[in-house]
């Protein structure tokens, strides 16, 4: 598994206004050698149900895995995801996304997202294909 610098992605995301920031996507830690984003579900989140967007939910797996591979010092594009939704999450729900890292090979890699809530149940998991560009 390849080394999470979080010096390096907290100076890569310096530069301004981002997807990470619109989102409010600002808390990323490494827990047992994998990145997690956490992310509080704001009202911005929702859908006219009241319950937190899928787009939102696959955007937050999405960017974890950018910030991922920019940790990692790789100059990353998604090539291609998939997400399973399993329960819905609301309003004040604290959501983890947690990357692990499932291949990596020189100019491309795969990714599983577990999204979890703060109770531990799973809310999604979605698996993403990187292609790097250096």
């Amino acid at each position: 598994m390849a080394e999470i610098n979080l010096e390096l992605l907290k100076e890569e995301l310096s530069d301004g206004p981002n997807a990470m920031t619109l989102l409010d996507l600002n808390h990323i830690t490494v827990e047992d050698g994998r990145l997690v984003l956490t992310v509080e579900i704001q009202e911005k989140h929702l859908n006219a149900h009241g319950k937190c967007h899928g787009g939102v939910m696959f955007a937050i797996c999405d960017q974890a895995v950018a910030a991922y591979d920019i940790a990692i010092g790789r100059d990353g594009v998604g090539m291609d995801g998939s997400m399973h939704y399993y329960r819905p999450a609301v309003k004040g729900d604290i959501l983890k996304a947690i990357v692990t890292n499932r291949k990596m090979g020189k100019k491309t890699a795969c990714h599983f997202v577990e999204l979890i809530n703060q109770d531990g149940k799973v809310i999604g998991d979605c698996m993403f294909t990187s292609m790097y560009l250096d």
